[in-house]
């Protein structure tokens, strides 16, 4: 289901839950997006410390070894173009230096639809 906007963008997805990890990525790659993933918040780390780029950084809060939140200013200091999407269970409102928030337990368009929104659009060619 690749399309051209989502050709050669580049998810980092940070999520604990091996079953919810798999399965997001999964569906990232089908709809056209390269996925890298990271189980823990150490694993996190290591990967936004290489030279690489992101155009958004999808991250769980509760990572086990660490929480989410923790990483954002890796982000903003090694990424600054990187969009940052807090992805939660929990209702409510979110007090984060996030770019967007994204509640579990939406359709997984919705989230297609949200991604499309937040990622700046790219000139034909480019």
């Amino acid at each position: 289901m690749e399309t051209s906007w989502t050709f050669g963008r580049c998810l980092l997805l940070v999520e604990d839950d091996p079953s919810n990890r798999m399965t997001l990525a999964a569906l990232l790659e089908d709809a056209g997006f390269a996925v890298v993933t990271a189980g823990s918040y150490s694993e996190a780390a290591n990967l936004l410390t290489r030279p690489r780029a992101y155009d958004a950084v999808l991250l769980d809060q509760s990572l086990g070894d660490g929480f989410g939140t923790g990483l954002i200013p890796l982000v903003r200091h090694h990424m600054p173009r990187t969009k940052v999407v807090f992805v939660t269970g929990h209702d409510g409102k979110i007090d984060m230096p996030v770019d967007a928030v994204f509640h579990k337990g939406g359709h997984f368009d919705d989230l297609l639809a949200f991604l499309f929104k937040l990622l700046p659009q790219r000139p034909l060619g480019a």
